[in-house]
C-alpha cells in the first residue's frame, strides 16, 4: 500500500470518527436541551407524587350543641417493604408487639411465597388506630426506640378516629363508622355525605428518600377547595336523653324484660327530643351484635294492642259518634266468625258501656263492636289518614313500613281483631305521631330527628338530609279535644292508667298489652308480650307525647305495671328538664336561659303554626266529617280574646314567638307570674303588694325570652 493510500484511509476513519462524534454530541445535546414527553413523565414520576388530603370528618350534635360525635388523632402502624432488609426479624417482633400472626405480617413486609408481589409494594398496613398499649409494646420491643424513632421501613401515620365522647348515650341513634370513618349504621350512615366532607388529591414535591417534602402554590390554592365534614345537629337533647336511657335501663331489668324503647317528641314540630332503647351497645367498643344496633324505635314493627283503640275512637267521632253512645260489652265475651272475642281478664264483664267507658277500662268486646259498627271501609281510610302501612318519611336509615292488612282481605273477625290492635304491623315512631295529633289539635306532623337552619349548609348537603312534610289536618279539632278527654279518663279512678300519673300534672295516655307471634307455632304466645303506654301531659308547655314501651316483660306483664310506671318516670324528666309548671305549685319563674338551653321550647299559640294553617283539601276526605273552620290569620290575635291572658302575634325574624302583653295591674306577684309562666320570659320584680307598673305596657309585643319588670306597692 503506497503512501497516499495509507493517508486517505487514516483520512477517512478521522472524517468518521469525527462525525460519528458530532452525531453523538447532536444527540446528548438534544436530548438534554430538547423537549422530551416521556422522559419528562419519568423525571416527575422520581421526584413529585399525589397527596391525598383527607378531611376532618363533621361532629354531631345535640340541639344545644353539645358534642355527641367527634373526632380524635390517632396513629395507625404502616410499613414500606421496598426498604425492610430483615423481614423475618422484623416480622417476629412485629407479631409479639401487635399480637397479630406472624406469618401474616411476614407476607404483609413482603415475604413467604407473595414475595415478588409485595416487593413491588410501598405502602401496607400493619395495624390501624394504635392505643397507648399498643405504643408502648411497640417501645418494649424495640421498634420505637427511646428517642422516638421508628424501625427503618416502618412509619407512624396520623389518622382520625370518630370517638362517642357519651358512650352509650344515644348510641342507636347516632350509628357507627367503619375504621376508615364511613358512615355504617344510623345517622352516621344516614347524613355521611355531610358528614365525610370532600378528599382533595395534590401534587408534592418528594425528597432523596421519596417523601412528601412540599406542596407547590397550585396544589396548595387545590387544597382551599377541599372542607372538612360539616356538622350535623339534632333534635335529640342530651340531657334528657341521659337520663330516659337510665329510665328505660331500670325499667327493662326490673321486669326482666328483653328490651324496651321510649320516644319524647314534640307534638306540635314533631321534633324527637329523645330517643332511646334497650339493650344499649357502646360505639367505642367494636364487636356489638346487629341485634344491639338496630333502633327499635323506628325498624321493628309490633302489634300495639289497645293503644290502638283510641285510633278507632277517634275514627268513630269523625264520622258522627259521641263520647256517650254506648256498646253492648256482651258480659265479657263475644263470637265472631266462630272465634271468641274476650276481654283481658275475665272479671271483666261489661254491659252497656260508653265509648269513653270503652277506653277507660280498654274493653276488647267494646272496641270490636265499635269497628264492626264503623266498617272496614272507614276504619281502613281512618288507618291510612294516620299514616299507618307507610313510613313516616324521617329519612333515617332501616325505617319499616309497618303493615296494615289489605282492605279486600278483611273480613269481621279481623276488622275486629285490628279494632283492639292485633292483626296490622305498626313501629313506635308511627304510634308516637298519631297520638301527637290528639295533642296538636288534630294536625299529622313529620317526625324530625335533624335540626339544621336554613341556609347552614351547602345545596348538596341539603339534599342528603330528609325532605320535611306539612303539617295536615286529619282530624276536626273537636274530635281531637274528645279523645283527649276520653285518654285523660284513663289516667282517672277505674282507668287502667292510674301507674303513669305524676302528681302534679293532668295526664291522658293509653295501655296497651299486646301478646307477641309465636314464630314456631304461627299463633300469639301466651308468654311473651308488648307492653305499652303512650300519653301526654296536659295544659303544659311545649307540648310533649311519650312513648314507652316494654318488650317480653316477666312476672307482671301488664302494660298498667310496666310501660305505664315508665311513662310516668320518662314525664317526670321532662317536666324538670323543661320546667313544666305543675298544678297547685308555686309556678317556676325562668331566669336567663330557659330549660331546654339554646333552643326555646315552644310557647302556646292560640292558633297552630303558620305551616299549619294551609290545610290539605284531601286530607279531611276519609273522615267525612266538616272540622271546624280554621282559626283567622295567625298574624292577628282572635277577636274574643280574654283579658289577662297573653295573645300570640306570629313569629319574629329570628324565629322567637311574640305575645301580645295583658294588663297586670292589680294582680298579686303570684297571679301575675301565673299568667306569665310556660312562656319562658324573665321576669324581675321589685317590691311587696300587688302589681301597681309594668313594663312593657299592656298591648305592647313582647319576645320568648325578654325581661318583664313589675313593680309591686301596698294596696
Amino acid at each position: 500500500m503506497s503512501a497516499d493510500g495509507a493517508k486517505r484511509r487514516i483520512t477517512a476513519a478521522m472524517l468518521l470518527c469525527l462525525g460519528l462524534g458530532v452525531l453523538v454530541a447532536t444527540r446528548a445535546a438534544f436530548l438534554q436541551l430538547g423537549p422530551n414527553p416521556r422522559l419528562e413523565q419519568m423525571a416527575k414520576r422520581q421526584f413529585q407524587s399525589k397527596v391525598l388530603v383527607r378531611p376532618r370528618r363533621g361532629p354531631i350534635l345535640d340541639r344545644n350543641g353539645e358534642p355527641l360525635v367527634a373526632n380524635r388523632e390517632i396513629s395507625s402502624l404502616a410499613a414500606n417493604p421496598s426498604k425492610i432488609r430483615n423481614r423475618r426479624t422484623l416480622a417476629r417482633l412485629l407479631s409479639k408487639a401487635t399480637d397479630l400472626p406472624y406469618s401474616k405480617l411476614f407476607q404483609r413486609l413482603g415475604g413467604g411465597r407473595e414475595k415478588e408481589k409485595k416487593e413491588q409494594a410501598h405502602f401496607v398496613w400493619i395495624k390501624r388506630h394504635l392505643g397507648e398499649n399498643d405504643l408502648g409494646r411497640l417501645k418494649r420491643w424495640g421498634i420505637i426506640d427511646a428517642a422516638g424513632d421508628i424501625a427503618d421501613g416502618l412509619l407512624l401515620v396520623k389518622e382520625s378516629k370518630r370517638v362517642f365522647p357519651h358512650n352509650e348515650l344515644a348510641s342507636h341513634v347516632l350509628g357507627d363508622v367503619n375504621i376508615d370513618s364511613e358512615g355504617l349504621e344510623g345517622v352516621e350512615l344516614w347524613m355521611n355525605e355531610r358528614l365525610k366532607g370532600k378528599v382533595v388529591s395534590v401534587a408534592a414535591i418528594k425528597d432523596a428518600l421519596g417523601r412528601p417534602a412540599f406542596i407547590d402554590t397550585v396544589a396548595a390554592r387545590n387544597v382551599q377547595e377541599g372542607r372538612d365534614g360539616e356538622p350535623v345537629t339534632l333534635t335529640i337533647d342530651a340531657s334528657l336523653q341521659f337520663v330516659v336511657e337510665e329510665e328505660l335501663r331500670n325499667s327493662v331489668r326490673k321486669s326482666n324484660a328483653r328490651g324496651g324503647s321510649v320516644i319524647v317528641m314534640n307534638a306540635v314540630t314533631g321534633e324527637i327530643l329523645a330517643m332511646a332503647n334497650q339493650p344499649a351497645y357502646n360505639p367505642n367498643e367494636k364487636g356489638a351484635s346487629p341485634d344491639q344496633k338496630r333502633n327499635r324505635a323506628i325498624t321493628d314493627g309490633f302489634e300495639p294492642g289497645s293503644t290502638m283503640k283510641a285510633i278507632l275512637l277517634a275514627g268513630g267521632l269523625a264520622h258522627g259518634m259521641k263520647l256517650s253512645d254506648t256498646v253492648f260489652g256482651e258480659n265479657g265475651q263475644m263470637i265472631v266468625q266462630g272465634k271468641r272475642i274476650s276481654e283481658a281478664e275475665a272479671h271483666e264483664k261489661f254491659k252497656w258501656i260508653s265509648l269513653k267507658k270503652m277506653i277507660q277500662v280498654s274493653s276488647n268486646v267494646g272496641a270490636a263492636k265499635l269497628a264492626l259498627k264503623l266498617g272496614a271501609d272507614r276504619y281502613y281510610a281512618t288507618l291510612q289518614s294516620f299514616g299507618f302501612g307507610a313510613k313516616t318519611n324521617t329519612g333515617f336509615p332501616g325505617e319499616i313500613s309497618g303493615k296494615v292488612p289489605p282492605r279486600k282481605s278483611w273480613q269481621p273477625l279481623s276488622l275486629a281483631n285490628i279494632g283492639f290492635g292485633h292483626g296490622l304491623l305498626v313501629t313506635p315512631i308511627q304510634m308516637v305521631r298519631a297520638y301527637a295529633a290528639f295533642l296538636n289539635g288534630g294536625w299529622l306532623v313529620q317526625p324530625s330527628l335533624i335540626k339544621a337552619p336554613q341556609g347552614s349548609v351547602s345545596p348538596g348537603a341539603q339534599a342528603a338530609g330528609p325532605v320535611p312534610e306539612k303539617p295536615r289536618r286529619i282530624l276536626p279539632e273537636k274530635v281531637a279535644r274528645q279523645v283527649v278527654e276520653a285518654l285523660e279518663s284513663v289516667t282517672q279512678e277505674g282507668g287502667t292508667g292510674l301507674k303513669a300519673v305524676l302528681p302534679g300534672y293532668r295526664v291522658a295516655g293509653k295501655t296497651g298489652t299486646a301478646q307477641k307471634v309465636d314464630p314456631a307455632t304461627g299463633g300469639y304466645s301466651r308468654a311473651k308480650y308488648v307492653a305499652s303506654f303512650i300519653g301526654f301531659p296536659l295544659e303544659v308547655e311545649p307540648r310533649i307525647v311519650i312513648f314507652a314501651s316494654i318488650d317480653e316483660p316477666h312476672g307482671l306483664y301488664y302494660a298498667s305495671e310496666t310501660a305505664a310506671p315508665l311513662f310516668r318516670e320518662v314525664l317526670s324528666a321532662v317536666a324538670n328538664r323543661f320546667s313544666l309548671p305543675a298544678r297547685n305549685a308555686p309556678p317556676r319563674v325562668l331566669a336567663g336561659a330557659d330549660s331546654i338551653g339554646k333552643e326555646k321550647p315552644l310557647a302556646a299559640p292560640v292558633v297552630m303554626p303558620a305551616e299549619m294553617q294551609v290545610e290539605d283539601s284531601d286530607s279531611l276526605s276519609v273522615v267525612q266529617a266538616a272540622p271546624e273552620p280554621a282559626a283567622a290569620g295567625i298574624d292577628k290575635p282572635p277577636a274574643d280574646e280574654d283579658a289577662g291572658e297573653l295573645h300570640w302575634q306570629g313569629s319574629g325574624p329570628n324565629g322567637r314567638f311574640l305575645w301580645k302583653m295583658p294588663s297586670l295591674l292589680g294582680l298579686a306577684p303570684r297571679e301575675a307570674i301565673q299568667v306569665l309562666q310556660g312562656h319562658h320570659f324573665q321576669v324581675e320584680i321589685q317590691g311587696v303588694g300587688v302589681v301597681r307598673s309594668q313594663s312593657p305596657d299592656e298591648g305592647k309585643v313582647v319576645a320568648d325570652g325578654d325581661t318583664i319588670r313589675l313593680v309591686l306597692n301596698e294596696p
